[in-house]
């Protein structure tokens, strides 16, 4: 049985990735910029396969907004997010509209599954006024950790161990930061930081993941071959090998299919 990712989007400007096997299909998030655009990325993913639910991490407005749910409530998709973001999220994303129809579904850190995949959601430090969530998603025989929009790795190590694949933010480089201050940043992983998670959490696992994915970067303070090259660096500073295929997400456009 084949398991599949893909980013659609990964920046600060819009997030949107799939996880796909054979029989089921999620998106987690679901941050695109228009009707328009989230119909046509909806009508193509469908076409492939049905998408079975939307899964959110958090609500900031690059993972989902009112757009967004307009048309997954048209498509009729379930949205599930966090219990404590019910709310939050009718005061932030509704404008007043009803959303009458819309699906949503609450999940606690509880294990819960959609489809063939059991989700283990773990709760990571981002900004303080919304619930932020990473998930470990199993697969028959494959783990899968997806993370980012956090700032404090070190408590989610044990989560990253044994993975077979790996989403995780690698935000901003440091001299960028300098460059370009954003205040924000310091709610998102630099790249050495990402690095250190990752040597941690191999550190911890009987085998190293089959590939990482970089994502979350930043369009103003950091690059894709930043991103890997500092990754590598910080692999090669603490004496590691990174044993792994890495990429890093596009930041706007849709990137390769991962065969995992």
């Amino acid at each position: 049985m084949s398991l599949s990712f893909q980013s659609i989007c990964s920046s600060s400007s819009g997030n949107c990735i799939t996880l796909f096997s054979e029989t089921t299909r999620l998106l987690i998030d679901c941050g695109l910029s228009s009707m328009k655009r989230t119909r046509q990325t909806i009508s193509f993913l469908q076409g492939q396969s049905p998408i079975d639910a939307v899964l959110l991490t958090h609500l900031h407005s690059d993972h989902i907004s009112y757009y967004p749910l307009r048309v997954l409530e048209e498509c009729r998709l379930p949205v599930y997010l966090h219990e404590d973001s019910i709310e939050p999220l009718r005061e932030k994303h509704c404008n007043g509209y009803g959303f009458s129809v819309l699906r949503m579904k609450a999940f606690k850190t509880k294990p819960f599954e959609i489809g063939d995949f059991r989700i283990k959601p773990f709760e990571v430090v981002h900004n303080p006024f919304y619930a932020t969530f990473g998930f470990e998603i199993f697969y028959r025989d494959k783990k899968i950790v997806i993370a980012t929009d956090f700032c404090q790795w070190e408590p989610l190590v044990e989560y990253f161990a044994d993975a077979d694949f790996v989403f995780v933010e690698s935000n901003h480089d440091l001299a960028l930061l300098r460059k370009y201050f954003n205040p924000n940043s310091r709610y998102h992983l630099p790249n050495p930081q990402t690095g250190e998670l990752l040597v941690a959490a191999i550190a911890e696992s009987k085998k190293p993941p089959q590939a990482v994915m970089l994502g979350h970067l930043s369009s103003q303070r950091n690059t894709p071959r930043l991103a890997i090259r500092e990754t590598v660096h910080t692999f090669e500073r603490m004496g590691k090998v990174p044993d792994f295929q890495l990429f890093a997400a596009p930041l706007k456009e849709a990137g390769e299919v991962v065969r995992l």
